[in-house]
């Protein structure tokens, strides 16, 4: 079994950290997080993070009040699924990050 580990730089405020492991080409499990970076903090936070925890394949939409909501991915091939959370993050990674924005102003 083969751990991979990586961290995707969008820009300086916004990255992927990415790990999964491999046994033979086929991804066993895996977790694709977006992670923003917000105000002076300086720390990256948490915004839509796709796993394999709990046994399935599902995307967390996370919400910095409330709890979150956990989506159901239409393949359970992990393999499949993993390529599928990379491509959507690199692609709509400013939506998901102006999404949580807009919920950290309503508090």
């Amino acid at each position: 079994m083969r751990l991979v580990e990586f961290h995707r730089c969008l820009n300086d405020d916004n990255a992927l950290r990415v790990q999964f492991e491999l046994e033979h080409g086929k991804v066993l499990k895996f977790v694709v997080q977006l992670e923003c970076r917000f105000g002076e903090s300086g720390t990256f936070t948490p915004v839509v993070r796709y796993d394999t925890a709990h046994g399935f394949a599902h995307c967390d939409r996370l919400h910095p009040y409330e709890k979150s909501s956990k989506i159901t991915m239409a393949t359970q091939n992990y393999n499949e699924a993993l390529t599928f959370a990379m491509d959507d993050l690199v692609k709509r990674w400013g939506a998901y990050r102006r999404r949580f924005e807009e919920w950290l102003r309503k508090k």
